[in-house]
């Protein structure tokens, strides 16, 4: 699973350690449900790069962009997830940095041949 957080020239050295730290267990946490998992990972297996934002990007602070394999139905829980994981995010950086996240759930197609 991958997440790219990427951030403006403003963002601290401590803030972009705390989110290092802290996201891949936030993510993983808010994707578990009661009875089952919304994506399959744990926080061992999110992939996160980060990336210093263009000087002339006029978008917020951070932005946090979250890649996970879906394994249900898609319902409006996108919006959800990823309000409960800016609320989680914000005290990381605190009041002074504008954040956005995306959170894109796909299905992922397969297909396998064995020979007879």
């Amino acid at each position: 699973m991958n997440v790219s957080v990427i951030y403006k020239a403003n963002v601290t050295d401590e803030v972009l350690d705390a989110l290092a730290g802290k996201l891949p267990a936030i993510i993983s946490e808010l994707l578990e449900v009661r009875g089952g998992k919304i994506a399959i990972l744990k926080p061992e297996q999110i992939s996160l790069q980060f990336s210093l934002a263009n000087v002339r990007d006029v978008g917020p602070d951070l932005r946090i962009i979250v890649l996970a394999r879906s394994v249900g139905p898609r319902t409006s829980a996108e919006n959800k997830l990823a309000t409960a994981m800016l609320e989680k995010v914000v005290p990381l950086a605190g009041d002074m940095f504008s954040i956005a996240i995306r959170l894109y759930l796909t299905e992922i197609g397969a297909a396998e041949y064995a020979p007879a």
